[in-house]
């Protein structure tokens, strides 16, 4: 893997994007709104799946990290208001991007009431973020008391979901913003290093975790974080939960490791294996590895998910020559959270299949190649950009199953 690939360490507390790019956001936000005619936009705190449901909030203010809760207020015209649960005057010295943060005790329906109440709006249109399906968040965001509390103080108040008007302007990524993803893979890098260089039989799962989350947290990364690791004979799956078990040789390490910079998360898939590989499984991610180059080959604006789809599962199919299987998801958005568009399941390849890719549209491309059989599987990938000439990739460590002495 390429050494000293990480940019000097930032200064300060809160990694955060630009005052331009608060800017920007904020213009496309409000017309955006216009369009919808909304008065005003409410986004829910919810720090579900590590705070990746907290993008919106954290897309508006730059306030956030380590599980911070925060609602967002966003009026058509004036003052945007953040509520926290305390520490209100701490996160204005942070973050300059918006002036109004106060401490709302989680108290989010008062909070809502008490905003909407000062800006006049018990008649209008308002729209929730996260009232509505996520890709992870089939039921939504937002909880039943605090659209209730809306309701109740405003009954002539007219509430609309405003999920979808959030996914689609957080969907296309502005340069910072990829400038953002490609320090968090760069930070991803440092973290399969350092679990390269530490996995030896006698380690145990849980050491190695740690030593990942100490260079995520050296190299200004941010917790929580998704880190998916798994340990074990002939194994298919990552997990969750790191065990109390020791490597032994022979071994697999599967993992899916991702680190957040100031919220945004690039994510990759590193293969390893304790000693030589088996030959099955070596053949299975060098046929990940070649339908990862011609999937990204493929990329360039105006192609559909559905294209690429039939080329990754074509390839597989030919290649395999009736031993492997492709399987979903091949690919899936990276941002601030949880973006979009994200075809996980076989009804989201059916809803997506004639969408169009666009420049700045930011994926985690891991295809999967499994036995026919279903018994064994296995799957390597990178975070890739979309641009006006086509994809590349985010990450710059050789791609291909580690072998570890």
């Amino acid at each position: 893997m390429a050494e000293g690939i990480l940019q000097e360490p930032v200064t300060g507390t809160v990694p955060r994007p630009s005052l331009a790019e608060r800017d920007r956001r904020h213009r496309i936000l409000r017309a955006a709104m216009a369009k919808a005619g909304l008065d005003a936009l409410i986004l829910s705190p919810n720090t579900a799946r590590w705070a990746q449901m907290m993008a919106d909030s954290r897309y508006v203010t730059a306030i956030g990290g380590f599980a911070t809760e925060l609602l967002t207020v966003v009026p058509a015209e004036g003052d945007i208001t953040a509520f926290v649960y305390n520490r209100a005057a701490w996160w204005q010295k942070q973050v300059d991007w918006i002036a109004d943060v106060r401490d709302g005790r989680n108290d989010w329906g008062k909070n809502c009431v008490t905003r909407l109440g000062e800006l006049g709006l018990a008649k209008g249109r308002v729209g929730i973020s996260g009232l509505g399906a996520l890709a992870r968040a089939p039921a939504g965001t937002v909880t039943h008391a605090t659209v209730q509390a809306i309701a109740a103080a405003f009954p002539a108040l007219e509430i609309v979901d405003a999920t979808p008007l959030m996914q689609d302007i957080r969907a296309v990524k502005s340069p910072e913003e990829v400038a953002l993803l490609e320090r968090s893979m760069a930070i991803v890098e440092e973290m399969i290093r350092t679990l390269a260089e530490h996995a030896r039989p006698g380690v145990g799962e849980k050491e190695l975790y740690g030593r990942m989350t100490a260079t995520l947290l050296a190299h200004d990364g941010e917790l929580p974080n998704f880190l998916l690791f798994a340990t074990g004979p002939r194994l298919v799956r990552s997990s969750f939960v790191p065990t109390s078990r020791r490597l032994e040789r022979g071994d697999r390490i599967v993992n899916e490791i991702e680190a957040k910079y100031a919220g945004y998360g690039a994510q990759a898939v590193a293969p390893m294996v304790l000693g030589k590989p088996e030959r099955l499984h070596a053949e299975m991610v060098a046929l990940s590895r070649a339908c990862f180059d011609a999937v990204l080959a493929a990329m360039e604006p105006g192609a559909t998910f559905g294209a690429l789809m039939d080329l990754y599962t074509g390839l597989v199919e030919r290649e395999g020559k009736g031993r492997f299987h492709s399987g979903l998801p091949m690919m899936h958005a990276r941002g601030l959270g949880d973006d979009g568009p994200s075809p996980l399941r076989k009804a989201d390849l059916d809803r997506f299949r004639t969408l169009p890719l666009e420049e700045g549209m930011v994926f985690v491309l891991k295809p999967h190649v499994g036995e026919a059989d279903g018994k064994d599987r296995a799957s390597i990938g990178d975070s890739v950009v979309v641009t006006r000439d086509g994809a590349r990739r985010l990450g710059r460590r050789p791609l291909e199953l580690l072998a570890l002495d």
